[in-house]
């Protein structure tokens, strides 16, 4: 059993983790919660049964002695406290980004091997089942030769966008400091070695000035292809895609139905065509039974609950985990280009 403290008692905590651990009470429990905000620490700790809730995050480190430290506080604290964690003797789980600077990924990492503990990040979309599904698709030969993708991000306005106080501004790029990490690291799984990175920005909506822009374009130029990233924020609508192209093949990801539909239109004639629609329309109801199903007996589709749940078989030594403080430190020297960028390049 796993003995499990929390840091940060925000919406990800509420929404995500304390919830999903206490599904998997037969791998962790969370002895511990803790929060700056003394008001929210007792509503939550009330709310989720958790009877040990701290203000100070050393004494619940010394007094709960935690297998695990999950972080989920503003970014700019990762570090700091996840060398506190690991000094103190747990392995660290932090909610992405990973940190707001390579040299803080640095500092954290470094005390991960020092103190020969496990760190990871929940770059939580890797673990969607049509993420997996195509990072498979793209392996095999069948598929052909990589040549390069998209990612589509929107995000509603009333989330970040038209909340002047929303953490998300404060960071390096404001909001694509807060959305742009997922884009960058569902490309890292695809791509070999970044070198270019070209941002191109618009303002949409005057009435919001604290936000950088509504319209982000991104592309990552890497050895072996391209990764193209839209991030809207000015919508009132939600969406996740992602296309993945290859001399023999086009995978089409909706990352929200957790759908993957594998295209074939080696021309445009009609009768291809129809074929193709056809294949999609079988493909889209499979895949709907099947999740309906997994959901139905229990096996949970959730990115978060599937990346908790592999972290801690990753800390008994039962399987890898595909985003680990390396892995994080990619992601975030990939921002800070992106924000260099951003700072290169005036608003369109």
């Amino acid at each position: 059993m796993v003995k499990v403290a929390i840091a940060g008692c925000g919406l990800v905590s509420t929404q995500k983790y304390i919830p999903i651990l206490q599904r998997l009470k037969d791998k962790a429990a969370i002895v511990g919660l803790c929060d700056l905000n003394e008001d929210v620490l007792k509503k939550v700790a009330a709310r989720f049964g958790v009877p040990n809730a701290y203000k100070d995050f050393s004494e619940m480190l010394s007094e709960q002695r935690p297998d695990l430290v999950i972080i989920c506080t503003p970014p700019r604290t990762h570090a700091g406290l996840a060398v506190k964690a690991m000094q103190e003797g747990a392995h660290v789980l932090v909610e992405k980004p990973m940190a707001t600077s390579t040299a803080d990924c640095d500092s954290m990492i470094d005390a991960s091997i020092q103190y020969g503990k496990k760190l990871g990040v929940m770059h939580n979309q890797i673990f969607n089942p049509a993420v997996e599904q195509a990072r498979h698709i793209v392996s095999t030969d069948s598929f052909g030769q990589f040549l390069g993708m998209r990612v589509f991000l929107v995000t509603a306005v009333d989330y970040m966008t038209s909340s002047q106080d929303h953490w998300a501004h404060k960071l390096p790029g404001g909001v694509v400091g807060e959305t742009g990490p997922h884009a960058v690291y569902l490309s890292l799984a695809f791509l070999e070695n970044v070198k270019d990175v070209q941002v191109r920005y618009k303002k949409h909506l005057p009435e919001y000035p604290w936000s950088v822009g509504e319209d982000i374009r991104i592309d990552l130029i890497a050895d072996n292809g391209m990764s193209s990233i839209t991030l809207v924020y000015g919508s009132m609508q939600w969406g996740a895609e992602m296309d993945i192209v290859s001399t023999r093949g086009l995978l089409k990801l909706d990352l929200q139905s957790r759908t993957l539909i594998k295209h074939n239109r080696p021309d445009f004639t009609a009768g291809v065509v129809g074929r193709s629609v056809l294949s999609t329309a079988c493909q889209m109801t499979k895949a709907l039974v099947l999740n309906g199903a997994r959901y139905a007996f229990s096996r949970n589709l959730d990115p978060h609950y599937r990346g908790i749940n592999k972290f801690l078989d990753y800390l008994s030594g039962g399987a890898d985990y595909p985003a680990t403080g390396e892995d994080g430190r990619q992601v975030i020297a990939v921002m800070e280009r992106i924000v260099e960028r951003m700072q290169e390049n005036a608003t369109i």
